[in-house]
Parts: C-alpha cells; structure tokens; sequence
C-alpha cells in the first residue's frame, strides 16, 4: 500500500495503529477530533459532580472491555474538559500503569487501592478512577487481596458489575464506591420504532465530515487530487461512497445487525478498524495498481476487487466481524423482480443502460460506464458476472434496508421488555406456548407428548401455560433505551410457585417464530438451543402428569391414564 498519502492518513484507523492506543496523560489533535459524547461520559460526568460536591472519599470504577473507550474517555476529560472534574483523583488504568515489573496486575492494584481496604475506608484518602476491565477486576476481587476489600466485593455485587443485569441504581450517596460500566451501554439506541445507531453513525460521520479539522477529508482533498490515479483510485472512490449518509446508515445497521443477531461484541477500536478495511481492500497496491491502470482488462478485474460492495461480502479472514456480515449479502436474497434484472442485464448486448440504472449517481459509475469498459466487460463473460454482483450490491447498499421484518419484530419486543411494557410481551408469551407445544409434538385435544420413546405408544399431558410476570423491568414512560439487556426474559410459573425462566436471545426468537408456524426442529436446533430444551423440561413439571396422562397408541387407539384418591393409576379406553 506504499505510495499513497490518503492510505496513509486512513491507516490512523486501524487497530495496530499507535493512534488507537489513548494514554491518559496525552492527547492529541487527531484524539480530540474523533471524539464523539456517548452517554457513558454524560453518566459518569454525572458521577463526578456529585462525588465532588460530597467531599466524600471514594473510589469510581469505570469497567468495561478492552478497546471500549475507557482510556480515551479519562484521556479527553483530563486534557480537554474545562470543568476539570478529575483535577482531584489519582487515575490508573490496569491494563498500562505498574509499579514494579516483578509485580502484576492484581500486585499492583492492591497496593493502588490500599486507602479502600475495609479497615481504611472511612479514613482520610485520596480519591481514585479506576479504568479496568471487567475480567480483571473479577480476578481482583476473588483473588487472596480480596479479603482486604470485602465491602468492595459487596459492592461490585450488589451493583450487578459484574452480572448481566443493567444497573438501575446510579450514584449511592452513602458509598466510597461509584461506578460506570460500559458493558451497560451500547453502540445503538432501542427505540420503540427500531434501532438507532447514533453513536456508529456519529463517529462514521467524523471520517467522512468535510472539516478542515478532519484529516481524512483533509487528506482527500488534497493528496488525491494531485494523484495520478485520482480517476481510477478504488479507496478515493470508496471513501466518496462511504460520504453517502444512507450508504454508512446501511453499514451502521448491517453491523448492528451483526452484533445483535450474532452477538458480536463491536468495541470503539473494532469499529474504527472495520472502517479501515472496508475503505482499503487488502490486496490492494498502489504500484500494481498504478502498472494494471493501462490494460482495461486486467484494470476492471481489480478495481471490482477493491471497492466496498466487493469487500463487504467476498472477503474472508479479515476480522470476525467481516465474516459474519456475510451471511446479510443482498445476493443472498432473491424474488422475482431479482430474476428479471438478472435476465435483462445477461441477455443485453450492451450493458450500459443497466448500470446507469443500478448505479445511478454512485461514485463508481463513471469507470463502469465509460466507453472502453463497456466494450471489455460485453466480451468477458467472468467480468460481466462480477460486476453484476456489484452492481446489485451497490443498489441495495444506497437504498436498501438491512433488517427483515422478524429483526423488526424482535427489536419492537426487546423495547417492550426492557421499558417495562408487559401488555405489549402477551404475543410473545403466546408464541413461546406454540413453540413449545410443537416441540413436543400434540395431540387433538392440544396435550403435549412427554415420551414417545416406545413403539407401541406415546404419553401425552395437559399443560396449563402460567405466565410469571413479578420480575419484570420497572415500566418506563420513555421512547429510548441507552442502557438495556440485549435479550428478553420470558418466565413461566414452576410448580413450586418459583418462576421457569428463558432467556430469549434473536436465535432463539427466530426457532421459536418457526415453530408456531409448524417447523420441524433439527439435531442443529437441538445442539443450538440446550437453554429451550432444558427449559421445556421444567415445564413439563408443571403439567398434569402426576395426575393424569393420555396414552395413545402407533395405531391411534387412545387410553387415559388418572391417579384416584386412593393413589392408584385408573386405566380406562376412550377411542
């Protein structure tokens, strides 16, 4: 990638750039830029205040993974806040800070935290913001330091730090504890209506805005314009693409999907990272591709290798989150208007008026379209298939929607779960019911089969579906959720009057969507979905078994089988 300065300003980008890494006691132009306010700062800035206005001693936990942002959050507040709100803390990180190299992590954190030991705490001290992640700070405190900070342990606890369940408390006015965990926060808002990937589209929008302080655009602007291949450049014309606001809000959507669906974890530094190489193909090469600019032939061939409808579906092994975003390839989507253009475009002699079409005012048209294009791409049979893949792409990238009608669905309940709004679950509850009953497999009556294990017959029983709702979220009268699980809890009542619980995640909400209307599970779904059939289990207790069971044999002869009062089974032929 040698030879080319815009290359070189988008490669601040990546991951394995030094510009990726904030140190808390610097921070650059370039760092101050990119920075976007997600509600993790407001919260914690929050945060700050009250323990400033309190006097009270105390130590603030900011969790998280790595490359969520921690370190870049406590770098920006100290060296370009105005309120000067961490003037008065001692800041460590545990993933860079050390106070001996024969010491670790765990070492050196106990002798950080010395003055929030138990028989410390309520003496004078300095405060603390601790920047760590949440596996670290778990190893801490189940760790042999971990019986010096046993209120710290309740703590962390009874916040839910370092459980699934979103902490709803806040600031504790009577702890020496406080804090902020991203983990609770995400890279999109749940809104009643479906997503909203404001902070993607937020930091995608700092890469593309035409500002002098932008060093991409910049960059753009200047150096790929005095650049011989200015015209043919696949990366100028990707990031003139990537300027496309519907085109970045299908990327931000696509990558939601991926992290929703998948259950992806997308930290800042990734997300940073995917950008790079979505806008900068990894086979490209500035001298190759300078020397292949004059055969039009061999030019087309890697000009569709590099720009990013091509490198967001065909390439493999670039990062984790590339390879799942196959799978949402437009290709992949078929109906009958699909067919026909399919046959237009493969039947015509001259292509040209199909890709203005798809194209319309995409970067891209104008190599596609020109004259001596055309005229190679009519005559190469392999090249005129590969550009149709991107064409249609393209197309759908700038106009199309990447969540189905069931990804819809599944977010509108997931909004009604964690708002509260338990009326708005009662389908749900009454698709988990089908679902399960088709499991199983039913008879006439509706009962459940719950062993069809001999030849001879099959043990059906009646179960009475009690819907447990005492654990719901607290309803929330707002139309945004920033801090939510990123799954619906559906509970069931046991027999023992203690609630069955199914964590419902989007692959689950599509087997069971599935099931109502009929489908036959696979050995896959079973080895998919261990949580559903350990939860059917449970509630084939609640059923009628104990009591009363119908047996039905291989050639349709039915028997119902009833405890007396007596406590014997009553066996009596009704078909």
């Amino acid at each position: 990638m040698s030879g080319c300065n815009f290359i070189s300003k988008l490669n601040k980008l990546r991951k394995s750039s030094s510009d990726s890494i904030d140190n808390v006691d610097s921070f650059d132009g370039f760092k101050e830029y990119m920075h976007v306010v997600r509600d993790a700062e407001v919260d914690l800035r929050a945060v700050l205040q009250r323990v400033n206005a309190s006097a009270k001693k105390t130590l603030i936990l900011l969790c998280g993974s790595a490359g969520d942002g921690k370190s870049h959050l406590l770098s920006y507040m100290k060296n370009s806040d105005t309120e000067n709100l961490l003037e008065n803390y001692v800041i460590h990180n545990d993933a860079t800070e050390s106070n001996a190299p024969d010491k670790t992590a765990i070492d050196t954190l106990y002798d950080v935290l010395s003055g929030f030991r138990d028989e410390n705490l309520d003496q004078p001290g300095q405060n603390i913001i601790l920047a760590i992640n949440l596996g670290v700070l778990s190893n801490f405190i189940e760790s042999q330091y971990g019986e010096h900070f046993k209120l710290l342990k309740q703590y962390v606890f009874d916040a839910n730090i370092l459980s699934s369940k979103v902490n709803e408390k806040g600031y504790d006015p009577n702890s020496h504890f406080q804090h902020i965990s991203f983990s609770d926060y995400h890279m999109f808002l749940l809104e009643k209506d479906g997503i909203n990937p404001e902070y993607i589209d937020a930091l995608f929008e700092k890469i593309v805005s035409h500002n002098e302080s932008n060093p991409f655009f910049m960059s753009y602007k200047e150096d790929c314009s005095s650049c011989p291949l200015s015209s043919k450049c696949p990366i100028k014309k990707n990031y003139e693409f990537f300027m496309d606001e519907k085109v970045r809000r299908y990327i931000a959507l696509l990558l939601v999907n991926v992290i929703v669906r998948e259950k992806e974890i997308l930290t800042t530094r990734e997300l940073l990272n995917y950008v790079f190489d979505i806008l900068v193909a990894q086979n490209f090469d500035f001298a190759k591709f300078q020397k292949n600019s004059v055969n039009m032939s061999k030019f087309l061939k890697e000009y569709l290798s590099c720009i990013m409808p091509t490198i967001l579906f065909d390439y493999d092994d670039i990062s984790s989150i590339m390879d799942k975003t196959h799978k949402y390839d437009p290709l992949l989507d078929r109906d009958e208007m699909a067919d026909d253009l399919a046959i237009e475009y493969y039947v015509a002699d001259d292509i040209s008026n199909t890709i203005k079409k798809l194209l319309v005012e995409s970067p891209y048209v104008d190599v596609f379209n020109d004259k001596d294009s055309i005229e190679v791409i009519n005559s190469d049979r392999a090249l005129k298939s590969k550009l149709f893949n991107a064409l249609v792409r393209t197309k759908v990238i700038s106009f199309g929607n990447v969540s189905g009608e069931r990804f819809q669905k599944y977010v509108k309940d997931l909004f009604s779960y964690n708002s509260g709004r338990v009326s708005k679950l009662s389908g749900l509850y009454s698709d988990v019911e089908d679902a399960v009953i088709n499991w199983c497999g039913n008879e006439s009556e509706g009962n459940i089969c719950i062993d069809d294990q001999h030849k001879e017959f099959a043990l059906y029983e009646n179960i009475k579906f009690e819907a447990f709702l005492d654990n719901m979220p607290q309803e929330k009268s707002i139309d945004r959720l920033n801090r939510f699980l990123p799954y619906i809890v559906v509970e069931f009542q046991g027999a023992d009057g203690q609630s069955i619980r199914l964590d419902v995640d989007y692959s689950l909400y599509e087997l069971i969507g599935k099931l109502k209307k009929g489908y036959v599970q696979t050995a896959e779904d079973r080895n998919n979905h261990a949580d559903f059939i350990s939860f059917i289990t449970k509630i084939q207790k609640t059923g009628s078994a104990d009591n009363y069971m119908i047996a039905i044999s291989e050639k349709g002869q039915k028997a119902v089988l009833e405890k007396t009062k007596f406590g014997v089974y009553k066996f009596k032929v009704v078909k």
